[in-house]
């Protein structure tokens, strides 16, 4: 009974959350409010139902699942209306813009990858935890937050932001774990 009450509920939840994302009627904060409460509380019925580490395990994988099939679903609707529109469009890079694109690349990989290594092992530092659980719990964050910094150096308008995050988060910890 939990399984199946878990799997209605993440299906829900996925349903509004890819409903917000597309912005269709009644979208809102609201509803990715509710619907993010309604994935964890799918969660917990995963749990209850096989137990705490096969149940999470399982409500993630099924969360990924149910999100990738609305969105092969969505690909496929959108081929098709895609096939009568010719897309010609088409981004050259300049000699003009030269410049910003190596600079979101030391942004985005040498910046981004020591603030993300350096900030991590300086975090994981931090905890009352056994080194070796330290370094490991530091390998398994660092690419995660490696990719959000990188996501935010190539989305954010302004290069600048994020540069000077990154060698902050990289230098203060730097600082404060070898001086």
């Amino acid at each position: 009974m939990y399984l199946l009450t878990g799997v209605v509920l993440l299906a829900v939840g996925t349903a509004g959350l890819y409903w917000s994302w597309r912005r269709l009627r009644f979208a809102g904060a609201w509803l990715v409010t509710t619907s993010w409460l309604v994935i964890g509380m799918s969660l917990w019925a995963w749990c209850a139902g096989l137990g705490a580490e096969i149940g999470l395990a399982a409500g993630l994988l099924g969360l990924s699942l149910c999100g990738g099939a609305l969105v092969a679903l969505n690909l496929e609707l959108r081929r098709r209306r895609a096939l009568a529109e010719a897309a010609t469009g088409r981004i050259e890079i300049t000699p003009r813009s030269w410049g910003r694109h190596l600079l979101l690349f030391v942004v985005s990989v040498p910046l981004a990858g020591a603030a993300a290594i350096i900030g991590s092992v300086y975090l994981c530092r931090l905890l009352p935890w056994h080194p070796t659980n330290e370094m490991a719990l530091a390998v398994f964050l660092a690419p995660v937050v490696w990719g959000l910094a990188a996501f935010w150096a190539c989305a954010d308008p302004r290069p600048a932001r994020p540069a000077l995050a990154c060698l902050a988060f990289a230098a203060l910890p730097a600082g404060l774990l070898y001086l």
